[in-house]
């Protein structure tokens, strides 16, 4: 046994808490025995225990030993728990009597282990089905579960299958295949120019893209979707296949504020963003993704946001999408797992497509380990990929141009495996953190239904005269946000939380965070994300979720919870509710593991600027260190953008692209 395998008392301990945290409940009226499939007959203590030996950093894995550990020694317990015994030794009831006091405690490394363990146990029960098929949970509240294949399917882009240790040559090697990466590699096909792009994920079509919860997250997330913050209180959720985050995104695509433009520009030293050049690749991504305000009708959830507001008298506007012939109806709620139907614009249908059609060469689930240096010009990188049955191969890949567009956490890796001193690199990581209110209202929403982010308001956007504050937008409901986002008290109130998931609405708070964390890239070569919201940003976080609340009120919700741990509940029919909500949030706190929060959006740890002491690349997306080696992708930014950054990251790239194109 390896030690990256949990032991037999160590799997004991966590199968102890699936059951704690997902027990056997009986009630009279329980539609789809919701509450009498515990985690052991869901299968669930298996799952987690796969999912925790999954993880794929190692200094992960081996704090959730060691908490496990703990819980299994009474002495530990003791000191921890104010409980002299084995966690296995215990009811169900006193385990949760435990598991409780880690998740309210005033320690905030113990808030964020329960978290990590609550996340661990609830995605594996409800993100799978059950054995024979089908769910509970899913039957109880009348979620489909995986649909049927449409009746027209998108196939996989063609990749490169490497047998064995191999050198490729080529003019560009890309690294990565996202927003930045895949226009990259379509920009400079179209200028002739012989291309390699390097993905660290696989190549999906219709066939792959099962709609089964986890394995769309295992499979087309980085690091499977169990990436943390080093602090353990944000997840962060980024792509890791062909097209990167723009496969599994929601589709949004917005312009970067002018704004936020002037302040780059002031911010960088640079005179980019506010010019005519950026303008002209912000016009030709848009059209490369086909861009588009073409109605699509709204789902419940948008159609509750924009009732609210309207109520309100707030801006409310329809979201640009990057889709055509989206059908909406329930096959679009499922999006963040690829679109089946190819309506979705995402690089690997747009500009991917059209560099393996002009002869690009496209290598999936290849580990990028270096760039290749001699005499300060980049000559290429080392990468480790695999062969078609499955064993680890070398791929070397000689370029006279290396362009980085793995991503704000792991760019910064591979410029720091490759030498580079800079002291920038890795520094102003924003992660525009996300919560939520979650809304409980009399009709059915069906939130994991309908096209995603049809509808936003940015009444909030600019809460201090600065250009930041938070947007209000909605997002597909699928069990694995309930599962792992909702806050917690007991199993019994979980469980009858996800029971009304039909009913429930979650009206999402995305904040433009000022301030910054940053990317530090270990002996091991591993990349890591410190990041903690600021009390400043806390404060705009507040102000948004009060304001998020009165949408939710004036749409006809009949509670109100947040996703603390405890929630705080709150019934908008009753007098003094928002002092309640308020005090309430405030007694809980806003960080540090006391509430939910989800990066979506990574940015900023090499940024863009003229000083190379306090930037990563120059105005043309070079670093100052090496020549011939570029970054393209969201890590360049000079602050967060306030908008989903997708459009903001095309550009970028058009922009890098072109400039390479025309040195040539």
């Amino acid at each position: 046994m390896t030690s990256d395998r949990l032991t037999t008392r160590e799997r004991s301990t966590l199968t102890a808490i699936c059951d704690a945290l997902l027990p056997e409940l009986y009630r009279v009226n329980d539609p789809g025995g919701l509450f009498a499939c515990g985690a052991d007959g869901a299968g669930t203590p298996a799952r987690a225990v796969a999912l925790a030996q999954q993880l794929p950093d190692a200094r992960d894995r081996a704090r959730l030993r060691l908490v496990l550990r703990a819980l299994d020694t009474p002495v530990l317990n003791f000191m921890l728990s104010r409980c002299f015994a084995s966690l296995t030794a215990l009811p169900i009831a006193e385990r949760e009597q435990v598991l409780r006091a880690w998740a309210t405690s005033w320690i905030p490394a113990k808030r964020a282990a329960f978290q990590a363990l609550k996340r661990l146990a609830h995605v594996a029960y409800y993100c799978w089905p059950v054995p024979g098929g089908g769910h509970p949970a899913w039957d109880a509240v009348g979620y489909p579960g995986p649909l049927a294949p449409p009746p027209t399917t998108v196939e996989a882009l063609p990749t490169v299958s490497v047998e064995g240790d191999t050198t490729f040559e080529c003019d560009v090697v890309v690294v990565g295949s996202g927003a930045g990466g895949g226009v990259v590699a379509g920009v400079l096909a179209a200028h002739g120019l012989d291309v390699v792009v390097l993905e660290k994920g696989p190549s999906v079509g219709a066939r792959d893209m099962t709609q089964i919860e986890g394995d769309m997250l295992s499979s087309l997330y980085l690091d499977g979707g169990l990436l943390m913050t080093q602090n353990g209180s944000m997840p962060i959720l980024a792509g890791s296949c062909v097209g990167g985050g723009t496969t599994i995104n929601w589709t949004t695509s917005l312009e970067l504020p002018d704004d936020t433009r002037a302040e780059w520009d002031e911010v960088s030293g640079l005179d980019l963003f506010s010019s005519r050049r950026f303008a002209d690749s912000f016009a030709r991504v848009t059209a490369g993704a086909r861009v588009s305000t073409a109605p699509t009708e709204p789902s419940r959830r948008d159609e509750i946001l924009e009732r609210g507001c309207r109520v309100l008298g707030w801006r409310v506007a329809a979201q640009p999408r990057n889709v055509t012939d989206c059908p909406g109806g329930e096959e679009c709620g499922f999006c963040g797992y690829g679109c089946r139907r190819g309506a979705k614009n995402s690089t690997a249908t747009t500009y991917l497509a059209d560099a393996v059609q002009r002869g690009s060469r496209i290598v999936a689930h290849c580990v990028v380990q270096r760039v290749l240096i001699e005499r300060g010009h980049a000559t290429g990188v080392e990468a480790v990929t695999r062969s078609p049955d499955g064993k680890a191969v070398a791929l070397t890949v000689r370029a006279k141009v290396v362009v980085v567009a793995a991503g704000a956490i792991n760019t910064p890796g591979v410029l720091r495996r490759s030498g580079l001193v800079n002291v920038s690199i890795g520094r102003g990581l924003h992660l525009h953190p996300v919560t939520a209110l979650g809304a409980v209202f009399p009709e059915r929403v069906d939130p994991w239904a309908g096209a995603l982010q049809a509808r936003y308001s940015d009444e909030f956007a600019n809460m201090d005269g600065d250009g930041y504050g938070c947007r209000f937008e909605t997002g597909p409901v699928h069990f694995a946000l309930a599962a792992s986002g909702f806050g917690w008290e007991s199993a019994l109130r979980h469980r009858a939380d996800v029971a009304r998931l039909a009913h429930t609405m979650v009206g999402g708070v995305l904040l433009r965070d000022r301030d910054a964390g940053r990317v530090v890239v270990g002996s091991d070569g591993r990349p890591r994300a410190h990041y903690e919201i600021s009390r400043g940003d806390t404060r705009r976080m507040r102000r948004g979720l009060l304001a998020v609340a009165e949408i939710l009120a004036a749409a006809g919700a009949e509670e109100i919870f947040s996703l603390h741990t405890p929630p705080v509940r709150v019934a908008p029919s009753r007098g003094g509710w928002r002092d309640e909500l308020r005090s309430g949030m405030d007694r809980s706190g806003y960080r540090h593991a006391r509430m939910t929060y989800i990066s979506f959006h990574q940015m900023g740890s090499a940024r863009i600027g003229r000083d190379p002491a306090t930037s990563v690349v120059d105005g043309r997306g070079q670093t100052h260190e090496i020549e011939g080696l570029y970054v393209a992708d969201g890590s360049a930014f000079p602050t967060s953008s306030g908008v989903n950054p997708m459009l903001t990251i095309m550009a970028v790239a058009d922009h890098v692209a072109r400039g390479i194109a025309e040195a040539r």
